[in-house]
């Protein structure tokens, strides 16, 4: 498929279309993107994390230059945001490790605390337990045999008969889903 209509095939939200991109692209995106961040895993988040972002919006979506352009540009663009935001993180950390080590501040934590720790947990456990009823019903299958039942993609696309792809889709969706609903907690 000639990348024109690919692109146009994108924007009316042609699962196809999609797919052939994912297909294409993604193993190479992730290979860019580790070159970055120097870790496989992290790499391959940021990759998912932007196919799910680009098919939410591929209906708005304006490519002013070559699509493999696009899609190497904007996975560096989100390499830089991620690093920056690492540095940023690990500033703070720096900056307030005297929180960190102060025996006075963490000794709060003794038996009279337990129950505020315990009604913590509880809620973070029922608003997580929420989240997670709340995604659509093939990427909650999904996320639960990952996370639950620790099952791999490979044997997830086998047990489900979808692809590998799909599965990775379908959990790069679901983790931003649940990001987007438990940034409060997080």
């Amino acid at each position: 498929m000639e990348e024109q209509e690919l692109i146009h095939r994108l924007g009316q939200n042609d699962e196809e279309a999609f797919e052939i991109l994912f297909r294409k692209y993604f193993s190479g995106l992730c290979l860019f993107a580790e070159h970055f961040v120097r870790n496989r895993d992290t790499a391959e988040e940021i990759t998912e994390d932007f196919y799910c972002h680009l098919w939410d919006n591929c209906k708005t979506l304006t490519i002013n230059t070559s699509l493999k352009g696009y899609l190497y540009r904007s996975i560096h663009n989100r390499c830089l945001n991620y690093l920056r935001n690492q540095k940023v993180r690990q500033q703070y950390l720096t900056d307030n490790q005297y929180f960190y080590t102060d025996d006075a501040i963490l000794g709060f934590a003794g038996k009279d605390e337990e129950p505020v720790s315990k009604l913590i947990t509880g809620e973070l456990e029922k608003e997580i337990g929420n989240a997670v009823e709340s995604l659509p019903e093939q990427c909650r299958a999904i996320f639960r045999m990952n996370r639950f039942e620790s099952l791999s993609y490979t044997d997830i696309a086998n047990k489900l008969g979808i692809s590998i792809n799909t599965v990775k889709t379908q959990m790069a969706r679901a983790l931003q889903k649940l990001r987007d609903r438990l940034k409060d907690y997080l």
